[in-house]
């Protein structure tokens, strides 16, 4: 056998393909980046000659590189490497003593920044940041990424003041009894302080190599980045500049920001297919738009069809919500052979963009565009009907389906038992034939993880917090069906099928190791499960 027809790399261990015609294995052998045979251990040796490198893993499991639905790689490494990290369940008082002891670390800095709080029983007001920091610009974002609280200096800094009342209303700038703000905004507002706020293009190089490391540490090897631009627009030129230096070692799949309710989707579609041509490389490829429609229900900014429970008349914030502008959209995304990932919490929002993506394909006659709706956290059984019917990828939040604070109780308080109740219906997408996807939004979530996906998916909460944060048993998954919605059905929603998302002849060498078997393992086992090893294109990227 010549060098050319063996193997340069041989991993074996208990090989869960995720292939449906050859589920298990004992060995994959790889040439260059893609994968040459998974079978037989004995059969694979035959592939090896003295240069083969042999990575022989026992028992432990070996998977398909997993991938994240929707996530924000750029903010989760800002928020491990740059800004201090608070904690979801602290109070505010609590909140501030952390924001102190990181500025007191960092007396160099002239922006301090935060990122996980959750508004409780009290709202956040700017006077409890400037009693530590009143002339220094201090910005805390919470744990959801849809609401800021600012101290004075940062809110004269970005203009956070009665025009911006004027402008975004009080939904999203909060005032007191005098109609002045208090330093807590929602939504557009925050959009605008994350583009304005400066941060140079090595922070955030370092601050993407920080969420790279992490990422391939939990066995994740491709990602979908929720809107490139979205926690700065530093983030793609340090992207392209992290590919052409050779450190991109992860791929990268994105959607480019759309403004709400722009007046030019065409025009913003063609802006997209230019930056594609121009910068989609090996590991970095952008997709289609990515569009906020509304907010956050723990936010009061969910666009809900029912009004909010303690507030009548209102439902929320609708960000894009023009049907003819989100049709218009859709039709050119199509044109470009892309397609549209839209934010959407509340039952309104998600009727809304089924509505305008089945009208669109009707137009074009493409149903095969897998545009696809993130969180779905409120939604109707006819929309559930209608995403199967139109082949919208259902990107859930399974990460999210416990019973906490920041999700539940804030539904109950907002929107009422039974919505809170319903929420995040997993299982309803599945069974009507929609593909489901799960996803993070890390940073959103403390983390992404695939042990806790599977338990969550499978169980409806976490064994170590205990079957009274389960939400509804009815909703869970299989094992093998939660694993396919980080793998397979990944990789179809980005039209990857054939290169991603499965251990199979020809596709990229793309794989992750881990101490537990998922499928099979006790699920208390699983919840800890460590990750020993990833590869990428065929080369060891992580070694635990």
């Amino acid at each position: 056998m010549s060098r050319e027809e063996t193997a340069d790399l041989l991993v074996i261990g208990n090989v869960i393909t995720m292939d449906e015609h050859k589920p298990y294995a004992q060995a994959v052998a790889v040439k260059g980046e893609k994968i040459m045979y998974v079978g037989a251990k004995e059969v694979a040796q035959k592939l090896c000659d003295e240069n083969t490198k042999v990575y022989d893993y026992g028992t432990n499991s070996v998977y398909p590189g997993f991938l994240e639905a929707h996530c924000h790689p750029g903010g989760a490494g800002a928020k491990m490497s740059l800004i201090a990290s608070l904690d979801p369940a602290a109070s505010l008082e609590e909140c501030v003593q952390t924001m102190k002891e990181y500025m007191e670390a960092h007396p160099e800095k002239t922006n301090y920044q935060g990122m996980g709080f959750e508004e409780h029983d009290v709202q956040p007001h700017k006077s409890m940041l400037d009693a530590i920091c009143p002339d220094k610009i201090m910005i805390c974002t919470d744990s959801g990424g849809h609401s800021m609280w600012l101290n004075s200096k940062a809110m004269e800094t970005f203009g956070i003041n009665r025009e911006a009342v004027e402008k975004w209303g009080t939904a999203c700038v909060r005032v007191d009894e005098n109609g002045d703000p208090t330093g807590y905004i929602s939504e557009g507002p925050v959009f605008h302080v994350r583009e304005s706020n400066e941060i140079t293009l090595e922070e955030y190089k370092e601050a993407f190599l920080c969420w790279q490391d992490y990422a391939l540490s939990m066995g994740y090897t491709g990602v979908y980045n929720a809107g490139v631009e979205v926690s700065n627009i530093k983030e793609p030129p340090a992207i392209y500049a992290l590919e052409k230096e050779g450190k991109l070692r992860h791929y990268v799949f994105g959607g480019s920001l759309v403004g709400d309710n722009t007046d030019t989707p065409e025009e913003d579609m063609d802006r997209i297919a230019k930056e594609a041509e121009e910068h989609n490389s090996k590991h970095y490829k952008l997709i289609g738009a990515k569009v906020f429609c509304d907010g956050v229900i723990e936010g009061h900014t969910a666009w809900m069809i029912d009004e909010y429970i303690d507030q009548s008349g209102y439902h929320g914030v609708s960000r894009f919500d023009d049907h003819e502008k989100m049709v218009r959209l859709i039709k050119a995304a199509e044109k470009h052979n892309m397609n549209v990932h839209v934010h959407t919490i509340g039952d309104a929002a998600i009727k809304a963009w089924v509505d305008a993506i089945a009208e669109a394909e009707e137009a074009t006659g493409n149903f095969d565009m897998r545009n696809a709706l993130a969180h779905l956290q409120s939604v109707r059984p006819e929309e559930i009907r209608r995403m199967a019917e139109y082949n919208i990828m259902a990107v859930c939040g399974i990460m999210w389906v416990e019973k906490s604070h920041a999700l539940y109780d804030m539904m109950i308080k907002y929107v009422g038992q039974e919505k809170a109740d319903k929420g995040f219906p997993v299982k309803d997408f599945q069974d009507q034939g929609a593909v489901v996807l799960s996803h993070s939004d890390f940073p959103v979530s403390p983390t992404f993880s695939a042990p806790w996906t599977i338990c969550l998916g499978a169980l409806g909460y976490q064994p170590s917090n205990g079957k009274k944060m389960l939400r509804h048993e009815d909703q869970c998954l299989s094992r093998l069906d939660t694993l396919k919605a980080i793998t397979t059905n990944v990789a179809y929603s980005w039209h990857e099928e054939n290169r991603m998302g499965s251990l199979e002849i020809g596709k990229l060498a793309n794989m992750t190791v881990f101490d537990k078997d998922f499928l099979k393992d006790d699920l208390a086992e699983v919840e800890n499960a460590r990750c020993l090893a990833t590869f990428v294109d065929g080369e060891q990227v992580y070694k635990a």
